[in-house]
């Protein structure tokens, strides 16, 4: 997945969750963060970004960030996950003349993906520590939800899509969200199977790159 021309800026603030204040050496101005997650080890005052012009009348910000640094680039974009994941089927066994169906019903909820009628929710990860990559990098209690649905259908496949180089497994980040956590747990018990795949990420695109496994450290 190729990324337009990006523009170097530094942060100044984090204002909210969605909104940044980054300098452009000649200017300040505002950008769009399109992440939820806490971002600690990546955006903060003086951290490196680079981001794309937005040009909509419709936008309120004309910068969207894109990328984050944390000893490799990381794409900050989390809805990318999705888009990586349908690029990653081949690559995670998954492929071959398959139909796919997105925004799939379950319950009250809507799930990512029916990828040959196997339901699939993606993740987007974006902490990687000591090469392990960490999921919630904050609460998600639709995360929760998603995983025990999925256990009580006694079914499905959960795909992590890390948008940086240098994980080498994923596992779930009990500091952060114990009952995600604990929902990962129940759910594999359940029949609920888990994949990752990690990416390569330039400042002119990102694409998955191999396939790597999903720890369970307590089992």
């Amino acid at each position: 997945m190729k990324f337009p021309p990006l523009l170097f800026g530094t942060v100044v603030e984090r204002q909210k969750r969605f909104k940044l204040l980054v300098d452009f050496d000649d200017h300040l101005d505002w950008a769009y963060l399109p992440n939820p997650g806490r971002l600690r080890e990546l955006i903060y005052p003086g951290a490196p970004v680079w981001l794309k012009p937005v040009h909509s009348a419709k936008r309120k910000l004309a910068y969207e960030a894109v990328l984050g640094y944390d000893s490799v680039l990381v794409c900050l974009y989390a809805a990318l996950a999705n888009k990586l994941f349908l690029e990653s089927l081949d690559l995670l066994g998954l492929g071959g003349n398959v139909q796919v169906l997105k925004e799939v019903s379950l319950g009250h909820s809507r799930l990512d993906f029916s990828v040959d009628g196997r339901l699939v929710e993606v993740k987007s990860v974006t902490l990687v520590q000591d090469g392990l990559g960490l999921f919630p990098d904050a609460p998600t209690k639709r995360g929760t939800k998603h995983l025990y649905e999925l256990a009580d259908k006694g079914e499905g496949l959960v795909v992590f899509v890390v948008q940086r180089c240098d994980a080498e497994a994923v596992t779930f980040h009990s500091a952060m969200d114990e009952d995600f956590a604990s929902a990962m747990k129940w759910a594999k018990k359940k029949g609920v199977s888990f994949k990752a795949v990690n990416c390569i990420v330039t400042k002119e695109e990102i694409r998955p790159w191999r396939e790597i496994p999903v720890l369970f450290p307590q089992d």
